[in-house]
């Protein structure tokens, strides 16, 4: 064969195996030692990127070195990241305060200083900061096709920062801790933010880091806007300092829509895709070709989070995206659980967490005075999300067996007007008012939505555990009154004195929640 040329084996799974095979007693090693033992006549970078997936796939890690050439090792796994009591409480402390960090808010105050020449709350660039986040508010609520979000110039910058980065930094630390709590965040990770603005998945992993012992980290990100770049090196290694326990990379420029194209690092532990898939132009097709040239980064037993936000456009399309990239190697880790082994429709699940409000920021007050509060002051955190696995690891591996004493959802038409029993998943907070409890429900089978609807003047101590139970977890409503909405096209069932809710316990006797 002459040298320089492609063997014709040399197709993706035969370029996995050739890597698979020289690796495979070597702790480390150049690519370029790779390179001429299948003689490619592809560049380095070039090779490199063509391999991220397999590196992936074989744990391996990658550096560039001196001379154009990379660096090819082995990446040790570390075990979940285990929170004693003690650390669990003072974070969920932390987060039910709702506060923001202050001294985070003084680094932002002084990029903006940066960035204007002038005083944080000087009124001139308060009023341009309002000027811009009406901007951003108004492009952000428009139809899909005409939506056009940029954060470009300087003061769409400053204007994230100033409205919705608060709130976006301090949901990832809810969703760090969320991971962790599922065994799915390792006690040294390899992270990386897709999309990642001015740092909002580093900053939190920053206030994580702070509050957790024993945990450490690689952090990675990609941005595509220069000056959401500019703001992510201002702000994030100021933050970071004196943190040994983090090594935090500078941001990687380039497009979500190119992340096959690019050079990645590889074996990931984590891949966070939040508040960007719905910016991505196209339609459904080209957000499942994101999460799926993303996913292909993931360490073995490594997980893909993407995060929108609640309303119902973002929160369905989200449900939709990720329906049509699961696959034979990609499969949900949660919320959802399909308990009859069954998907629902995804275009109807409006399915959403929420959090404790944060507190306004210093920034946010200015802003908004005493009389605008709520153009300019971003306090609630609400948001969809959904962690996808290579694996078929579950947040609550159960499923129903079909004769199991209990109602599928897909059986409600014909029992309108009678009590039954069922077991499904919560998904949603209390969406009722003061006198009804209300709470979109699932077990996959359903065509149209199911709600648990519990009349104030019928909590007892028998149905309360309705109003505590977490987010995803799944129950058991036995004597609930099958309803059917018209003026909605869902089914209520109705929780009264007689009904009783309690953790679905499976045969071995664990409770799921």
């Amino acid at each position: 064969m002459p040298a320089g040329s492609q063997p014709e084996f040399m197709t993706s799974a035969g370029l996995q195996d050739a890597l698979r095979n020289f690796s495979s007693s070597k702790e480390e090693f150049l690519l370029s030692d790779f390179s001429d033992r299948i003689r490619s006549s592809t560049g380095l970078l070039e090779l490199l990127v063509m391999l991220l997936p397999s590196l992936s796939l074989l744990g391996l890690g990658w550096e560039k070195i001196t001379g154009g050439d990379f660096r090819i090792f082995y990446i040790p796994r570390a075990g979940s990241l285990v929170l004693p009591k003690k650390t669990l409480r003072k974070v969920d402390a932390y987060l039910a305060r709702g506060e923001f960090d202050g001294e985070l808010q003084g680094l932002i105050e002084q990029y903006v200083g940066q960035v204007t020449g002038k005083s944080w709350d000087d009124p001139v660039v308060l009023e341009r900061i309002r000027s811009a986040i009406m901007q951003q508010k108004g492009q952000y609520w428009k139809e899909e096709r005409a939506r056009k979000i940029g954060y470009r110039k300087g003061y769409a910058v400053l204007a994230y920062l100033s409205y919705h980065a608060p709130v976006y930094i301090t949901q990832s630390l809810h969703l760090l801790l969320m991971l962790a709590r599922d065994g799915l965040l390792p006690s040294r990770a390899r992270i990386l933010d897709a999309g990642t603005g001015p740092g909002v998945l580093p900053l939190a992993a920053i206030m994580f880091a702070r509050m957790v012992p024993g945990f450490s980290s690689e952090i990675f990100a990609v941005e595509r806007a220069d000056s959401f770049m500019d703001a992510y090196r201002f702000i994030v290694p100021r933050y970071a300092s004196g943190i040994s326990s983090l090594s935090i990379y500078p941001p990687i420029k380039g497009d979500l829509r190119d992340a096959s194209s690019i050079p990645l690092p590889s074996s990931l532990d984590l891949i966070v895709l939040q508040n960007v898939l719905n910016e991505v132009p196209g339609n459904t097709a080209d957000r499942v070709a994101v999460i799926i040239a993303f996913s292909r980064l993931l360490a073995p037993g490594g997980s893909l989070l993407i995060a929108e936000p609640a309303d119902k456009g973002n929160s369905t399309r989200l449900r939709i995206n990720v329906a049509a990239a699961l696959s034979e190697d990609l499969h949900i880790h949660s919320p959802c659980t399909f308990l009859r082994q069954r998907q629902c429709h995804p275009d109807r699940c409006w399915s959403f967490i929420t959090q404790p409000p944060l507190r306004p920021t210093r920034l946010m007050m200015r802003l908004s005075g005493e009389r605008e509060t709520y153009r300019f002051q971003n306090v609630d955190i609400k948001y969809s999300y959904a962690v996808l696995v290579h694996d078929n690891r579950k947040r609550h591996p159960c499923t129903v067996p079909k004769d199991a004493p209990y109602l599928p959802f897909s059986s409600l038409p014909r029992h309108s007007g009678k009590r039954v029993n069922v077991i499904c998943t919560v998904m949603s907070g209390d969406i009722g008012d003061a006198d009804t409890h209300v709470f979109l429900l699932c077990d996959g089978s359903q065509n149209k939505p199911v709600y648990a609807v519990l009349p104030r003047y019928h909590l007892t101590a028998k149905n309360r555990y309705l109003l505590t139970v977490p987010y995803s977890s799944v129950v058991e409503l036995r004597q609930v009154l099958v309803r059917y909405n018209r003026n909605h096209q869902a089914y209520n069932l109705l929780i009264s004195r007689q009904s009783g809710v309690r953790p679905f316990e499976p045969e071995h006797g664990e409770p799921i929640q």
